[in-house]
């Protein structure tokens, strides 16, 4: 028993410190995009189905999803329009992308997070609702604060 305790002695003070006067807060940024209960294939459906949205907006045509887009109320991206906010997003740059599990027949919500500066930054956390045709029928996008971490 003495023999594990030293042997635990000895590795504990091998570790390198953890929180003794750190202060470096550099969360890095991870190129792998991370999903949560959907498969790759899906993810990339999704992402085409918000990229070619994006595209036809910018084109003009005339799209029939709903569009709704915020912040915090003292941000200055209270400012933007949503229509603006989400021709902005890189969707193929969507780093986060989640199924939302549901017992409706005819929507499939998503979750999606972009962070344009990188994780610990603001980021834009967005839910899309796809119809059962696979249209995009809704996107809710807010531009926020991420958790503490």
């Amino acid at each position: 028993m003495r023999g594990w305790h030293l042997i635990l002695v000895l590795c504990l003070s091998a570790q390198p410190a953890i929180g003794c006067g750190q202060t470096d807060t550099t969360i890095s940024f991870s190129p792998t995009r991370q999903l949560s209960g959907l498969s790759a294939e899906e993810a990339a459906a999704v992402i085409a189905n918000l990229a070619e949205a994006e595209r036809k907006l910018k084109a003009g045509h005339t799209l029939a999803f709903e569009l709704l887009a915020g912040a915090q109320a003292s941000h200055a991206m209270t400012k933007v329009s949503p229509r603006d906010a989400f021709l902005q997003i890189p969707f193929k740059q969507v780093w986060n992308l989640e199924r939302v599990p549901t017992a409706n027949l005819l929507w499939q919500p998503y979750r999606l997070a972009f962070v344009p500066n990188g994780l610990g930054q603001l980021y834009w956390d967005i839910e899309v609702v796809l119809g059962v045709d696979g249209n995009v029928e809704r996107v809710l996008m807010i531009y926020k604060t991420p958790a503490p971490f």
